[in-house]
């Protein structure tokens, strides 16, 4: 619940931030025919941010006529579009008495910081059809149209990307790959302590890549397409598709890790160690997943994430399928 209510709030500021960016561009540089609309991805997409989420953002254009230029300072779709893009991540990204309003990245995007800022709607197509990696795939099951300029533009980009997912992969590779890209983060990113609920073996990110594993071997057949990593693998588990026993152990590993994640970025600093703290906030850590004690949770919570790795090796085995 909390996930979802800190993704009302951005997306909030997404609907009030994006026209007024847009009628700004305009002042500045004329009106110029086209449309465009922001995807929210990572924790906003899929609506589980916690109070420390940056806002991963994509924007996606569609000029009426890929030859005109704006009205006053003939700035092509590209550079209009793009500096929509800047306006809005300047505008989300303020500074107030309590800091930036939010952190905003754009690395998602096809060629991440190496393109445009923003992307038109054929550039777009064009990249996963020709040149995405597997681990980019995963990051776009968590796109979510958050604003557009018309209903039907919306409408169009969620179509787009919904065709991109459905396109046909291959299963092994694609389990391949994404067991070596959980293996590197395990190499370069390994999890900072025992509370870090991300990226220890068995943690959320394992979950998560199950989650999003299973709706790209299964999209082209028709298989279940969610934003959300809870509402995936609750699809999976009633469409039979995956062993049920498994899907359960990674959605209570995800669920009890989340409800812990939450109540530590509300209350401690980054990174701090929980067991340092009074034993008044222990308590209250442990009755969160429904225990008494500190040493009790650490107990539980080795054993969850235990039965979630062995969900997690079951289930994306490039050898089984």
């Amino acid at each position: 619940a909390a996930g979802a209510a800190y993704a009302r709030l951005a997306d909030a500021c997404i609907l009030h931030l994006a026209p007024s960016s847009l009628a700004d561009v305009v002042r500045q540089g004329g009106q110029l025919g086209g449309q465009v609309a922001v995807v929210a991805l990572g924790k906003l997409g899929s609506q589980e941010m916690t109070a420390r989420s940056d806002l991963d953002l994509m924007t996606v254009y569609l000029p009426d006529d890929p030859s005109e230029v704006s009205t006053i300072k003939g700035w092509a779709a590209e550079s209009f579009f793009g500096r929509f893009t800047q306006r809005l991540i300047s505008a989300l990204s303020a500074p107030t008495h309590e800091g930036l309003l939010y952190e905003i990245d754009m690395k998602l995007r096809p060629t991440g910081a190496k393109g445009p800022v923003a992307v038109s709607l054929a550039a777009l197509e064009n990249y996963y059809t020709k040149g995405a990696d597997t681990w980019e795939f995963q990051a776009l099951t968590r796109a979510r149209v958050v604003w557009a300029t018309s209903t039907d533009f919306a409408d169009l980009v969620k179509l787009k990307i919904e065709t991109i997912l459905r396109g046909h992969r291959d299963t092994a590779k694609t389990a391949q790959d994404v067991l070596d890209m959980r293996a590197l983060m395990e190499k370069e990113r390994p999890a900072k302590s025992f509370w870090d609920f991300k990226l220890s073996v068995g943690g959320q990110v394992d979950a998560e890549f199950v989650a999003q594993y299973l709706q790209l071997v299964h999209a082209a057949s028709g298989g279940p397409l969610r934003v959300g990593t809870l509402a995936a693998l609750q699809a999976f588990g009633r469409s039979g598709l995956a062993p049920a026993e498994d899907l359960e152990c990674l959605a209570t590993a995800w669920r009890v890790q989340q409800a812990l994640a939450q109540l530590m970025r509300v209350s401690l600093e980054e990174d701090h160690d929980p067991t340092q703290e009074p034993e008044a906030f222990q308590g209250k850590l442990a009755r969160a997943i429904h225990t008494r004690r500190l040493d009790t949770l650490e107990k539980k919570l080795r054993d969850i994430r235990k039965r979630a790795r062995q969900a997690f090796e079951t289930i994306i085995d490039p050898d089984g399928v």
